[in-house]
């Protein structure tokens, strides 16, 4: 092969108030800056279209933010060099099965091709595969279940199933040179993986993958090689708006994948620093940001391999975060949240004792009691 195969993979994108009026008018230039070459030269752009896209609907009950584009989001992104997205997130179905089925047929109407939803859980399920000089590429993503997952008789989003979907992957293998999964999961703004997380990912690469990188944290993670393949746990976001003295979540890592073909298939993976500005708008970040970025990046994900550090890290996080979460379990409000937060979690702790403690823990803890109590607050929520 005379000329390597490259492959971008990009994280999340979803137009905001800073660049919806860049997409509007179809400014692609404008938008990604210096990033558009990247695109539009790679033989294939991926990412993860981060909302539904549809002009008018009505957004479902849940919590967090529910998030939507128009289509002509999805024009800019054509232009832009962008040919395939992977719709399995948490937010695809925030607007319910119209929401999806309309991303789905927007993208289709835009020559985009999708994966990682559908309108059934079959059809969500269904990889995709694209040859590229003789080369077959294998594309698969999963999102963590929230309020987007497809049923048999529902669209929405791929989610893994761990009964199953190992198996899936070692299937998809066996038809394909190269296979990469987009996995829509982890904690937010937390660089390294949970315990769990690198469990599951690690099982991808066993199971047959290549390339597992995960999505939705909103930050630059950490990356290990782990047997045959490479994990990535958090590409940071590729263009969600500015926020102002935030800067984990104004960068993210582009992924290029190039492959070149002699006897047996070479990979290289590069990883391309990005950064937003004010406006919304992203550029590759220059040489001395990059290389300083870059250095911190692999400092970090040396700490991947010492399973003690993982552990403790993972520890001390969810520390940090128990005034935040304990209100989320048990359901209360925005404005006792903060001020749980602020009262260092002491509200939480006078209402609640050990023995309820024990007995949130058992129903969390347990596959038995867990189905049992999802089944009984997905009831009650979608019966308001």
């Amino acid at each position: 092969m005379e000329n390597p195969i490259e492959i971008i993979i990009a994280g999340d994108i979803c137009p905001t108030k800073d660049t919806e009026p860049l997409f509007e008018s179809g400014q692609e230039q404008l938008i990604f800056n210096n990033v558009l070459p990247i695109f539009k030269e790679a033989h294939c752009t991926v990412a993860n279209l981060e909302c539904a896209v549809l002009n008018q609907g009505k957004a479902i009950k849940k919590s967090g933010p529910t998030l939507k584009a128009n289509e002509n989001t999805l024009q800019v992104l054509k232009k832009a060099g962008v040919d395939m997205l992977s719709l399995a997130n948490n937010h695809i179905k925030d607007f319910g099965e119209q929401g999806v089925k309309q991303t789905l047929k927007s993208c289709s109407n835009n020559n985009i091709q999708t994966f990682g939803a559908g309108n059934n859980l079959t059809e969500s399920k269904q990889s995709f595969i694209k040859e590229i000089k003789g080369v077959k590429i294998g594309f698969l993503a999963f999102a963590e279940q929230e309020f987007n997952v497809a049923t048999t008789t529902e669209a929405g989003a791929n989610y893994l199933d761990i009964y199953e979907d190992f198996d899936t992957i070692s299937q998809l293998k066996s038809n394909v040179d190269y296979l990469i999964v987009l996995y829509h999961g982890g904690v937010e703004y937390y660089p390294y993986p949970s315990p769990l997380l690198q469990k599951k990912c690690r099982k991808m690469i066993a199971s047959g993958a290549d390339l597992v990188t995960c999505q939705h944290s909103h930050c630059i993670g950490t990356t290990e090689n782990y047997k045959h393949g490479t994990i990535v746990y958090g590409q940071g976001n590729t263009l969600f708006g500015y926020r102002k003295n935030n800067s984990g979540w104004n960068e993210g890592l582009l992924l290029k994948v190039t492959l070149h073909k002699q006897e047996k298939l070479h990979t290289t993976l590069t990883f391309v620093p990005i950064q937003t500005v004010p406006n919304g708008s992203i550029n590759v970040m220059d040489a001395p940001l990059k290389e300083q970025r870059l250095a911190t990046f692999f400092k970090q994900s040396q700490h991947c391999a010492d399973a003690n550090f993982i552990a403790t890290a993972w520890q001390s996080f969810c520390a940090h975060k128990s005034a935040l979460y304990m209100p989320w379990l048990l359901g209360f409000n925005t404005f006792f949240i903060r001020l749980n937060r602020l009262l260092g979690n002491r509200i939480v702790k006078f209402l609640y004792t050990k023995k309820r403690l024990r007995t949130a823990l058992n129903i969390v803890r347990c596959e038995a009691h867990n189905e049992v109590i999802q089944t009984i607050l997905e009831n009650k929520t979608n019966n308001e």
